[in-house]
């Protein structure tokens, strides 16, 4: 887990100081460095974790685009055949037919 962003200002800021102990310093910048090493890390695996599910995301968004069309396809075949059957019941019936129903 990365350091503080306070904790790593406070070494930033000892490490200024003239008057501070070459060992000290070098403890500092071992620190930083380690911080720079672990932030690198984890932000290499959340890019690959990013890129992972954009790819997810774009195959889902692909396959709901396919499902979609074939629902809306399903939905004009059966309107279809709804205007079919009310043709031919239209063209079929007669006027004595039509009369006996009221």
């Amino acid at each position: 887990m990365p350091m503080e962003r306070d904790a790593h200002e406070a070494l930033l800021t000892e490490l200024l100081n003239p008057e501070i102990e070459h060992s000290r310093k070098t403890e500092i910048l071992q620190l930083v460095r380690a911080d720079y090493v672990g932030v690198q890390n984890d932000f290499s695996e959340l890019e690959k974790s990013n890129i992972h599910f954009k790819k997810n995301n774009d195959d889902l968004l692909q396959s709901n685009s396919m499902l979609f069309r074939q629902a809306g396809m399903l939905g004009r075949e059966e309107e279809k055949e709804e205007e079919i059957v009310q043709q031919e019941f239209s063209e079929t019936v007669t006027i004595e037919q039509l009369e006996r129903r009221r």
